[in-house]
């Protein structure tokens, strides 16, 4: 940060604190298990601190910081969730340099605002303990200032720094996948005769065994997706062959194989043309992933889930995608579900949004952030990411380009009209705080738990089993004065296990409580 940008540091970091400041001081009233894992985590630190415990996936980089803030500050839900504001604010900073480069100052600034004033479901992934979104924006953010500094200048450290930020985001979760697909998609789209240089460059420099490796691998991924779709649109595969039984029923993991081989011969393609060159990123890029490849050694947990989907499944669930989780991810529902703004501003939403991408092609911006979204809503339910409206948090990562989708639109009205646009651009933010008031409104104490810990401590219960959105909320909340495991979901460690494994249930500590309050 060079001295003469520190006052733009200053504002952004005011201006997000006074927008998130309230709800951090009620963050105990939207506090769940898997941040309170997070705060344990960073309570043991050393101990399996690479991954979320119980899981291959999901880096956590998050605790080290917590870890010291909680040595200086004391352990709170405050602080664990202080550090991920933190984190987001670094990120803005970052984005801002992002777009002041490749878009405008004003866009750039019409970006920051829509970040700042986000919808509830944006307020409450940049106050999560769970820093996974944050630190994929963040990661995103800095791999794509390294690659416009590299487009521009050919700068070989800006090369070795965008390895660095991929490996690092891959680490931390597969959002960053939304990132490099969208970035291969803007590179096609932007970049005159890729296909003929393509093919010259494959022709001159990769062997012909090579050649036929790849043909092959692209026609071997081609057959899963064909696969796939047959998975999507029937009952799939089954057969017997030659007494062998071979099945292909689930789409999304038939769509997920086609990916990794048609990955598998890009990358051919990359380092027979490229060769030495790749050396240094592929280093950069191995330094950044680094603690998740040791992070799975020796590692038991549990892998990424992958929810089937099939058209059957979507026509079920259509009702609940629109009418809740697209709500949610909009602001229009609260991240409980609960109804907020007139959803008829949606469509104020919409014509935005409409605008910015005819104003985008007309003015021949980068397509990047207008082709993000529709790359993560591709990958999304390709992936099997979709279980439930709750799911809408795998989606959450579009906001790395929707306020700059939002900021491109208003801009376009802008241009027409400098009133009309500033009318929109007002208006677009005064929906967003309305949606936060509404949801701040809404959140009330967790009596539930703080019932629970005073009726555990009245009966001296120090150990207790319960469910799993119980149990690592109330061992945190108590300093791990009581400990309690969870009987159902993900058991995340085996030493809070061991030690209530002859321990009475909550509901039967809860239900003496309630037999004495009664007399």
């Amino acid at each position: 940060m060079r001295v003469r940008e520190f006052p733009t540091f200053v504002l952004i970091a005011a201006a997000t604190l006074a927008a998130r400041l309230p709800f951090l001081l009620r963050a105990d009233r939207f506090f769940d298990a898997d941040e309170a894992v997070e705060g344990l985590m960073a309570r043991h630190l050393g101990e399996h601190s690479l991954f979320l415990w119980g899981q291959r996936y999901k880096g956590t980089p998050e605790v080290f910081f917590t870890s010291a803030v909680f040595r200086a500050a004391g352990p709170s839900v405050i602080a664990l969730k202080a550090v991920t504001l933190v984190c987001f604010v670094i990120f803005l900073y970052v984005n801002i340099r992002l777009l002041e480069r490749v878009l405008s100052r004003r866009l750039a600034w019409m970006s920051t605002a829509f970040f700042v004033a986000g919808p509830p479901s944006l307020v409450l992934w940049t106050l999560s303990g769970s820093t996974e979104i944050v630190m994929t924006f963040l990661a995103g953010a800095v791999l794509l200032l390294a690659i416009e500094a590299w487009h521009r200048t050919a700068s070989r450290r800006a090369l070795l720094v965008a390895a660095l930020a991929l490996g690092f985001g891959l680490w931390v979760q597969q959002y960053i996948l939304y990132y490099l697909v969208a970035l291969a998609v803007t590179a096609a789209l932007t970049t005159s005769g890729w296909r003929e240089t393509l093919r010259v460059a494959i022709r001159a420099r990769v062997p012909a065994w090579l050649r036929a490796a790849m043909v092959i691998l692209v026609a071997v991924a081609s057959v899963y997706v064909l696969l796939g779709v047959a998975a999507f649109f029937t009952s799939g595969v089954d057969v017997r062959l030659a007494g062998v039984r071979i099945t292909a029923t689930h789409p999304q993991k038939m769509w997920w194989i086609a990916g990794a081989i048609l990955a598998a011969a890009a990358g051919i393609g990359v380092v027979s043309i490229l060769r030495n060159q790749l050396l240094a990123p592929a280093l950069a890029f191995l330094v950044g992933y680094s603690p998740a490849i040791l992070g799975r050694i020796g590692n038991t947990g549990m892998g990424a889930p992958i929810s089937r989907l099939d058209v059957n499944g979507v026509r079920a669930a259509l009702p609940d995608i629109t009418g809740v989780m697209l709500p949610m991810l909009l602001g229009f529902r609260d991240p409980t579900g609960y109804p907020t703004v007139f959803p008829v501003l949606a469509l104020v939403l919409a014509a935005i949004v409409v605008l910015s991408y005819w104003s985008g092609h007309v003015r021949g911006l980068t397509p990047f952030f207008h082709m993000l979204p529709i790359v993560a809503v591709a990958m999304f339910f390709a992936s099997g990411s979709y279980i439930d409206a709750q799911s809408y948090r795998y989606l959450i990562p579009i906001y790395a380009a929707l306020p700059v989708i939002y900021a491109v639109g208003i801009d376009a009205a802008w241009r027409e009209s400098r009133a009309a646009g500033v009318a929109l651009l007002v208006f677009a933010l005064l929906i967003f705080t309305s949606q936060q008031i509404d949801w701040y409104r809404r959140l009330v104490p967790d009596r539930e738990s703080q019932r629970a810990i005073a009726c555990l401590e009245d009966a001296r219960v120090t150990a207790a089993r319960a469910s799993y959105w119980q149990s690592y909320k109330l061992t945190f909340l108590t300093s791990e004065r009581i400990i309690v495991s969870p009987t159902d979901g993900v058991d995340r460690y085996a030493l809070y296990t061991a030690q209530t494994r002859n321990a009475p249930s909550l509901e039967s500590v809860l239900a003496t409580c309630r037999r004495d309050q009664i007399r």
